[in-house]
């Protein structure tokens, strides 16, 4: 299966990680990275959480593992995703795999405080 072209991947996100939270919920986040040749789109999906709650996407994140900078990002739930001064929080990390290795990240993202 081919990658992802290029001429697809036409945005640039931040993506943090929590580095610490306080005993009020409070979340610090690191530095964070800048991840480009990925794409955003809108979405409107309606997933279930593991407690079972629906959750409606605002975005979908994709993120190619031939084409995408930099490589071998670990994606993980909870993760902040800054596009266009908006805050995401990562709600679902979907590897994708063609016939032999991973080709690509899907990421549901909600709109975040």
């Amino acid at each position: 299966m081919r990658s992802i072209p290029k001429r697809l991947l036409i945005h640039k996100v931040m993506l943090h990680k929590k580095a610490k939270e306080d005993k009020w919920g409070n979340v610090t986040l690191d530095d964070g990275v800048e991840l480009s040749f990925v794409r955003m789109e809108p979405s409107k999906q309606i997933i279930r959480d593991k407690n079972n709650t629906e959750i409606q996407l605002s975005a979908t994140l994709f993120y190619d593992c031939k084409n995408s900078k930099p490589k071998c990002v670990k994606f993980d739930v909870d993760d902040i995703i800054i596009f266009h001064g908006e805050k995401h929080r990562v709600k679902i990390v979907e590897p994708l795999y063609d016939e032999k290795k991973l080709h690509h990240y899907e990421m549901g993202l909600i709109k975040s405080a």
